[in-house]
């Protein structure tokens, strides 16, 4: 299943703009766009082939974080980078996608096993050197909805149980929070699934995200753990504009982002939850330029975003075509906020990624990777995290060895050595 995913989507986003002729033209941008810089990005240092060579302390605790300009700084005022996964506890991506069923039958104990030992694996240094700091944690749907009920993916809400959610929360998500913690890892958690293709203010889904942020903003384990962020939604794809259209990436469509996401954001604050808040963009978390002109307000506000290699209906292995896509929808926000890429993913052809097709390359020439690297480090303001274990250990297995045949065109081999170099820089904050 895993192999389709990057050509379903590109392709689900060129049938999207078929099917809506109502949507600005501005909005083509997300499958096509031509490249309009003629300089490619400048060529990194060439990656040293040893493992980092300077004795490394690991791991750092997880001092509070906020939000200063564009950085995110820790409480001795250090500019802070975040370097991790993202993980999900349900037994299809426990194990189950790749022939492995781990734990099933809604085994809460085997879900904290196998989740909890993947963390561990991550941030073991003496034994295997991952070096992470950071987790993306999804609340599945297959804890917060009726068990066994049929639905249409992960975006139908339909089968919401808010007090299954509710058990979920404390007997699933808040021991793998303080698991992370324990482990020197933040957290960035995410609500139950992913926003179907159209949302508006005060539709079903902006509800039932303000009954799940709601809940967890006031939850007073949450709201004490300094580890802990909150992204407010998975993959928003098109809103009905200020201009009464529907689509993603012109001006009236991030004011009505605006419209959608500031009063969660209000309702999270005055419950009393005040550590950083990730805001989506549109697209598939792939539009962002309009939120430059009119942010999200109040302190402590970031913005999530996620990148791979055809997004934007191109090939971002090509530095040219990355760099303008880059400079056209996620810098205008970099230049002014945080921003972490909560998924991303790739390697070469017949790998089962998502961002299948993608190489690591080098910077400045041919590669994904390495140019999503170069103008990451260029911003100096970008978290970014895998999409699952399985991008940096083999078959998800805790016990497994770096991913992909370790073959150095996929991230998991790129990912080990450059997580270690940035470990090198990290600072322990007392």
């Amino acid at each position: 299943m895993l192999v389709s995913k990057v050509l379903n989507r590109v392709a689900i986003l060129m049938i999207l703009f078929l099917v809506f002729p109502g949507c600005s033209a501005d909005d083509n941008s997300l499958p096509e766009k031509e490249a309009e810089e003629e300089d490619p990005i400048e060529e990194a240092d060439e990656i040293e082939e040893d493992e980092p060579s300077k004795e490394i302390e690991w791991p750092l605790n997880t001092s509070k974080l906020s939000v200063d300009g564009r950085y995110l700084k820790n409480t001795c005022g250090e500019e802070v980078l975040l370097h991790g996964v993202a993980m999900t506890p349900n037994p299809w991506f426990n194990g189950g996608h790749v022939g492995e069923w781990r734990w099933n039958n809604y085994d809460v104990q085997g879900a904290l096993d196998y989740n909890k030992s993947v963390m561990n694996k991550l941030t073991n240094k003496d034994d295997d050197g991952w070096y992470l700091n950071m987790v993306r944690l999804h609340i599945d749907p297959y804890w917060s909805n009726n068990p066994g009920a049929e639905v249409d993916g992960e975006k139908d809400i339909s089968e919401f149980n808010f007090d299954r959610f509710v058990n979920a929360v404390d007997e699933v998500i808040l021991p793998l929070i303080e698991h992370a913690k324990s482990r020197g890892m933040y957290v960035i958690l995410r609500p139950p699934g992913v926003c179907p293709e159209r949302i508006d203010v005060n539709d079903e889904y902006h509800e039932y995200l303000k009954t799940v942020w709601d809940y967890l903003s006031k939850h007073e384990a949450l709201k004490n753990s300094e580890h802990v962020m909150f992204e407010l939604a998975n993959e928003p794809i098109h809103i009905l504009g200020t201009n009464g259209e529907w689509g993603s990436n012109t001006q009236p469509h991030f004011d009505k982002l605006k419209m959608f996401f500031q009063p969660l954001v209000d309702m999270i604050r005055n419950n009393g939850f005040e550590n950083v808040i990730w805001i989506p963009g549109s697209g598939y978390q792939s539009h962002y330029k309009g939120y430059a002109n009119n942010p999200i307000e109040g302190e402590n506000i970031g913005y999530a975003v996620h990148i791979y290699p055809g997004y934007w209906g191109e090939d971002n292995n090509d530095p040219v075509t990355f760099k303008s896509n880059w400079a056209e929808n996620i810098k205008p926000i970099a230049d002014i906020a945080p921003i972490a890429v909560t998924e991303i993913d790739w390697a070469p052809e017949g790998y089962n990624a998502w961002g299948e097709g993608g190489v690591t390359g080098e910077a400045g020439s041919w590669g994904f990777g390495a140019n999503f690297k170069a103008l990451a480090d260029e911003s100096g303001n970008v978290s970014w995290n895998l999409l699952a274990p399985e991008n940096l250990i083999d078959r998800g297995d805790p016990n497994g060895g770096i991913a992909y045949d370790n073959n150095p065109e996929a991230c998991a081999n790129a990912v080990y050595k450059w997580f270690g170099e940035y470990a090198e820089e990290k600072k322990e904050c007392e």
